[in-house]
């Protein structure tokens, strides 16, 4: 619709959109999604409402489009904020070896950031049109802004075809719309009133308003083109004939200019026209101006036009013979080669007729086009770009460099994060090449997942590497390929093969020099041995680490933080967490790498269990996780880490609620790694479904033999403890504890997943379990002094509690009954409902057992202890002789002691005085206790 046409049916709809702009522009900023099917007039109602004071971008239905199309128009529009994200793609650019992922969303960032300080004071309102053909690098952008734009004063109003359901916009939009700074509208088609209104606006009000509306739908486009024809129909057929209509009413020339303009897409540049069509671009310029006066195009920016609309556009193509659409496609194609995007010749070859020539062009033109997406950090568009320079390679017969180029698909889509995609091409290039070091370069695309789904195939991508490479290859890439292979071993569970590849691969390592392959090596050897390697030394290697990667190698350096964390963790220095904590947290915020902010709240929600803050922990695994959904979801080891924390968390409080919903379900599908075989009948323990975890737990009880299935991961062994302890296994137990015996002790056993207790609790729980309770105290002692010095709040409430058993079953009451309320107390402050009850209950046992006695026995045992003889009690009590010595002879047979000195003994550890002399008898009572 033109402006002069009645604006009908969008009153709603308007107002809303009014009250989210004047709220951005008074700092409450939103992303508004505007949605409906093709010609509901959808940017009618933009224009109206902003009356077109705003920065406007629009997506393009074109294969060849470049990636962040639109966003490029809108920042053309603002030099400054242009200016500023030029500046951060030149610089990313210049750093040598650096991480193009961490790169991408550096550049999402500074693009967001340099958009909202745009909006300035006065406020911003930027539209994008047609977001249903957005590439993915745009869309991640506005995905990004969404999360950024409820603290600004910018404003985004994006439309959108909502009548489809595939595509990387469906894909978002579930995200973008639970964002908090998203609004959304969706246009419905005009109701009776509404045609009747618009009919007698454009002076039609002899036109059959109920026709018209059974016609066209309600769409104001279809009902425009009603309006002006008495053509029947319906549908998109009906359209069709009726923009056929309309065309028809030109001359040849212009009817044939419109054809080419249709090959170009919906933005009309007359000089291109010209170009294509061989005819003087001030004849086109002519040409095209009937058009426009015919309403087929609409004005733009100085020197082009554009469709009234895509639906239009796409029915004079559709209309075009295929030999006449070839054909223009080439023409256009030679006329672009110097002046267009790289995509955008690429896509008009793919479209000419399929001969080897244009096929070969298409190709180099899209391997153009993938490496400035890259440049542009635009992965996915990378992706694309390179999977048609593929297609198009095979078409035309050529399969020189096929291997090659199969490498390139295969890192741009992992970059991507279509692990499995990239895994397929990576293997498919290995299969197509002789030659070693593009297999080993095939094999090392895919790295850093865990997902079991692609590990076998990983593993024989390797070991097929290897073979090619030889014995006798360069170390360095040798070394590199061998750390693969140990890093899969150890995710398989296969952790003696793991852990032998891995020296080899450290040994070739050293051998060539090569620090990057050093690295892998010491990050599969501490995979597999966490602790083999001498403190000094992890450290030293993780602040290398950390030197190396930096900034443009995020994930290199999070290993060296990694490192340094977990070996904080052994010896107790915690300040040192914290600060590698804070490390990885700038990290995060520099890069804004998904896989870097994951594992920082990984960390930090494992570090905020430990400590007791189980309210915060709980929402950084939901962030954690959420994050996993939405950019990690390949590799479904990141979602299952927070599954598994929740379980861990469900343990330490003791409550069975903590429990995902479902995870009993994901236990039962996943791969029977070894710690999901030991979470099955953990989560059902904890859960409270005993049976099911006895059975569970005699399934895996053959494997606890097997030291691959022991040692993976690392620490497996303590995470056995609570199913050893519910079914009694005690011949387990003393095979364990001689594994343990003899390693050195360690204050936790790290942050993967969520933060262990103390070597010294584990050996004090194998104790308690064998009887052994002399030897478990001083383990428990020890246990709660490592968990008071490193804030471990939870732990030392649970080894307070095992304590107190320990010296209620060696008879030690008081001390135990001093520990269990200490420990109910703590647990009550901390959330800790399953311990609280086991504490309580303690005390109440050790309470039962330390004094059974009634309150008159407690009262003749304090006489007793004060050396008064049982004339003197029963004078002081007003009792008989006789039914003193009848109390005494009760309370030796209670507490199974000999005599009346064992008695005063027993009461002196109790606190139990006698009543001063000269205080009143009180019958019945109790004798006091000293105060606290």
């Amino acid at each position: 619709m033109t402006r002069s046409e009645p604006f009908v049916g969008r009153a709603g709809a308007a107002a809303d959109l009014r009250a989210w702009l004047a709220a951005a522009a008074e700092g409450s900023g939103a992303l508004v999604l505007v949605g409906g099917p093709a010609g509901i007039g959808k940017t009618r109602l933009v224009e109206t409402v902003t009356d077109r004071a705003a920065v406007w971008g629009r997506c393009v239905d074109d294969p060849g489009a470049p990636p962040l199309w639109p966003w490029r128009r809108v920042l053309r529009a603002l030099p400054e904020a242009g200016a500023e994200v030029s500046r951060a793609l030149a610089d990313l650019d210049g750093r040598d070896g650096a991480d193009l992922v961490a790169a991408r969303f550096r550049f999402v960032a500074v693009a967001a950031d340099a958009l909202v300080d745009a909006a300035g004071p006065d406020g911003l309102v930027v539209v994008l049109e047609d977001v249903h053909w957005a590439d993915e690098a745009s869309l991640r952008l506005l995905r990004h802004l969404a999360g950024e734009i409820r603290r600004s004063r910018l404003a985004v109003v994006a439309t959108y075809r909502d009548t489809g359901s595939a595509g990387p916009l469906f894909e978002a939009l579930p995200d973008l719309l639970g964002r908090p700074g998203t609004e959304s509208l969706r246009l419905d088609p005009l109701t009776e009133p509404d045609v009747r209104a618009y009919l007698a606006g454009i002076g039609r009000a002899g036109v059959d308003a109920v026709d018209a509306l059974r016609r066209s739908g309600g769409n104001p486009l279809y009902l425009k083109a009603v309006a002006r024809s008495s053509a029947t129909g319906g549908g998109e057929a009906e359209l069709r004939h009726l923009v056929r209509t309309t065309v028809a009413g030109l001359d040849a020339g212009t009817r044939e200019l419109l054809a080419i303009a249709s090959v170009l897409g919906e933005e009309v540049d007359a000089h291109i026209v010209a170009e294509v069509a061989g005819q003087p671009v001030d004849d086109v310029v002519v040409a095209l101006d009937r058009a426009v006066r015919a309403r087929v195009l609409l004005p733009a920016v100085a020197g082009s036009r554009r469709f009234a609309h895509a639906v239009v556009r796409d029915g004079i193509y559709a209309d075009l013979d295929q030999g006449v659409r070839e054909e223009l496609h080439a023409r256009t194609a030679a006329a672009l080669e110097h002046r267009a995007e790289p995509g955008v010749v690429a896509g008009h070859w793919l479209r000419a007729a399929a001969t080897p020539d244009a096929l070969a062009r298409a190709a180099d033109w899209a391997e153009t086009a993938a490496r400035d997406a890259t440049r542009s950090l635009a992965f996915t568009e990378a992706a694309r770009f390179l999977a048609l320079a593929l297609g198009s390679r095979r078409r035309a017969g050529t399969p020189d460099g096929l291997a090659a180029l199969l490498v390139d698909l295969a890192t741009a889509e992992y970059r991507a994060g279509r692990f499995a995609r990239s895994l397929d091409h990576a293997r498919e290039a290995a299969g197509l090449t002789s030659d070693p070091m593009l297999a080993a370069a095939a094999a090392l695309v895919v790295r850093d997942t865990a997902a079991p789904g692609l590990l076998p195939e990983m593993a024989a991508l390797t070991a097929s590497a290897l073979a090619a490479i030889g014995p006798d290859g360069d170390p360095a890439v040798r070394a590199k390929l061998l750390a693969q292979s140990a890093s899969v071993a150890a995710d398989c569970g296969k952790t003696s093969e793991a852990a032998k590849t891995a020296d080899e691969a450290l040994s070739l390592a050293e051998l060539s020099g090569d620090q990057e392959a050093r690295l892998d090596a010491v990050r599969a050897r501490l995979k597999t041995r966490p602790r083999e390697l001498p403190l000094a030394e992890r450290l030293r290697l993780g602040a290398l680490a950390v030197s190396l990667g930096g900034p443009g190698r995020p994930l290199v350096a999070l290993w060296g933080h990694k490192w340094r964390i977990d070996a904080a963790f052994e010896v107790g220095t915690i300040p040192a967490v914290d600060a590698e904590l804070s490390a990885i947290s700038d990290l995060a915020a520099t890069t804004r790498l998904p896989l870097v902010r994951w594992h920082e709240l990984r960390l930090r929600a494992s570090v905020a269990a430990y400590r007791g803050a189980f309210a915060e922990s709980r929402e950084l695994n939901r962030l954690a996780s959420e994050l996993a959904e939405a950019e990690l979801g390949e590799d479904r080891s990141t979602v299952a880490m927070s599954f598994a924390f929740a379980q861990q968390l469900a343990d330490v409080v003791g409550d069975p609620a903590e429990l995902p919903e479902g995870y009993g379900e994901l236990l039962a599908i996943a791969p029977p790694l070894p710690i999901t075989v030991v979470s099955r009948p953990l989560c059902a323990l904890i859960a409270g479904r005993r049976d099911e975890a006895r059975a569970a737990y005699d399934a895996l009880r053959p494997h606890l033999r097997d030291p691959d299935f022991v040692e993976h991961p690392p620490g497996i062994g303590p995470s056995l403890l609570p199913l050893l302890e519910a079914f009694e296994d005690l011949e387990t137990a003393e095979w364990l504890a001689k594994r343990m015996d003899g390693e050195p002790p360690i204050g936790s056993g790290g942050a993967g997943t969520f933060c262990s207790d103390c070597s010294s609790s584990w050996a004090g729980r194998l104790a308690a379990l064998l009887g052994q309770h002399a030897e478990a105290v001083p383990l428990f002692e020890e246990a709660i002094a490592w968990d008071t010095r490193l804030g471990a709040r939870p732990y030392v409430v649970h080894n307070r509690v095992r304590l107190a058993a320990e010296l209620a079953a060696l008879g030690e009451l008081p001390r135990a009954e001093t520990l269990a309320r200490q420990a109910a107390d703590e647990a009550r402050r901390l959330g800790m409902p399953g311990w609280v009850r086991k504490a309580t209950e303690l005390l109440d046992r050790v309470r039962t057992e330390a004094d059974p006695l009634t309150g008159r026995e407690r009262e003749i045992v304090a006489l007793v202890a004060g050396a008064l003889s049982n004339r003197q009690i029963a004078h002081r009590l007003v009792l008989s002789e006789r039914t003193v010595e009848s109390h005494v002879r009760s309370v030796l047979a209670k507490l199974g002691l000999a005599n009346r000195t064992e008695v005063a003994a027993w009461a002196h550890r109790r606190g139990l005085t006698t009543v001063p002399t000269g205080a009143p008898p009180r019958a019945g009572g109790s004798a006091t206790r000293n105060p606290p």
